[in-house]
């Protein structure tokens, strides 16, 4: 079979060209680092990488939501362990307090302190991390413990048979203090805030079942085995109260499998044996009214309230640590999955810098096969 002259030159030409395009995609590579840019340059390698992309992207997102979830635990358990340190110091207080030799106006000095102790305690359980309460369970956007509750009891010392009740009216307007009922005579009594000192109003008529207001509370005093009687005296305590839920924020660490990165404000500040904050309370009323006994009683109960935050926070210890874990095997993930990535669609630039000067020189060599071609042709012409 004759090869014509015009054969021969389209032959060199479609090599030229085939020349250039692969030193076009070795150049590419060298400035992507890439050796398959398309699904074109190895159709079934570009399928493992988009495989491994998505394993890659899936494991960042969980690596993300254990770093989260780690911040979250380690967090609540600081804060935990500031409040025990809370509930030892009231413990001390109580344990000083209960001394006979300790004056009414000695445990009213420390009553303000156990008051600050509470303030300090509500911070505590309401703590944030980047906007969301860790406290609250599921309801992150929902300050956990707010005022909203308000308990009324009648001094033990008291000869009359009256029973006061106690609600609340507007929680807007609530005061994180102790009210105290002082009944002058019979018939009258004053009101005065126990946790400033603060006479609120005097010489109010007494009628049986009539409601009166104050710091958007609504108390009732009531003739049940008779009516007050001079002297007596009754209380009234506006506590704290849980508006999260119970719910556990799970973490995705696994194709169908999650891992709990919370602790909910009713399993450790109001319950699920003691609530704190009604611990404290009692023990600055025990100390405002100079009760030795209930002073004595607060010390078994700030006992529970440390059981209560040690158990929470070895809790927290235990999901951190299985939260360790878990991030230890996803970043050997990652490591292990980038290298079998970067096995099918990085590039080999030792590899691919030899592969481009070859195939440049050989181009050269092309160019000039086809310009010698063109020189034999046109002189045959002539």
């Amino acid at each position: 079979m004759r090869v014509t002259e015009r054969q021969q030159v389209d032959s060199i030409l479609n090599t030229i060209r085939r020349l250039r395009t692969d030193i076009f995609d070795r150049n590419e590579q060298i400035a992507s680092g890439k050796r398959v840019n398309r699904p074109s340059d190895d159709p079934a390698a570009m399928e493992r990488i988009n495989q491994f992309r998505n394993v890659l992207q899936t494991t960042e997102r969980r690596r993300l939501n254990v770093n989260e979830g780690v911040g979250r635990l380690n967090l609540s358990d600081s804060t935990l362990e500031t409040a025990g340190l809370s509930m030892q110091r009231a413990k001390e207080l109580a344990l000083q307090m209960r001394n006979d030799t300790n004056s009414a106006s000695e445990r009213a000095n420390a009553a303000k302190e156990v008051q600050q102790l509470i303030l300090g305690l509500v911070g505590l359980a309401n703590t944030q991390l980047n906007g969301r309460f860790i406290f609250a369970g599921s309801q992150t956007q929902t300050e956990p413990f707010a005022l909203g509750t308000a308990t009324g009891s009648a001094h033990t010392g008291n000869t009359g048979g009256a029973a006061i009740s106690a609600a609340v009216s507007i929680a807007s307007a609530l005061q994180p203090d102790l009210y105290q009922i002082r009944f002058t005579s019979s018939t009258q009594f004053d009101v005065v805030n126990a946790t400033t000192n603060q006479t609120l109003s005097s010489g109010n008529a007494y009628t049986s079942g009539s409601t009166f207001s104050f710091d958007g509370l609504d108390l009732t005093i009531t003739d049940g085995g008779g009516p007050p009687q001079t002297g007596d005296q009754f209380f009234v305590r506006v506590g704290y109260a849980y508006q999260g839920d119970s719910e556990a924020i799970p973490l995705e660490i696994g194709d169908g499998r999650t891992v709990d990165s919370n602790v909910t404000g009713d399993q450790v500040f109001s319950g699920p044996t003691s609530d704190l904050f009604q611990n404290l309370q009692n023990f600055h009323q025990a100390l405002v009214t100079n009760d030795v006994n209930a002073i004595e009683s607060a010390i078994a109960t700030f006992d529970t309230s440390l059981s209560q935050v040690t158990d929470a926070r070895a809790d927290l210890g235990a999901k951190v640590n299985r939260l360790d874990t878990i991030q230890e095997g996803l970043d050997l993930l990652t490591v292990n999955t980038e290298t079998l990535r970067s096995g099918y669609e990085d590039a080999d630039f030792a590899k691919v810098a030899s592969d481009l000067a070859t195939l440049q020189t050989t181009l050269e060599a092309s160019m000039a096969t086809l310009t010698r071609q063109f020189e034999t042709s046109l002189l045959n012409f002539l």
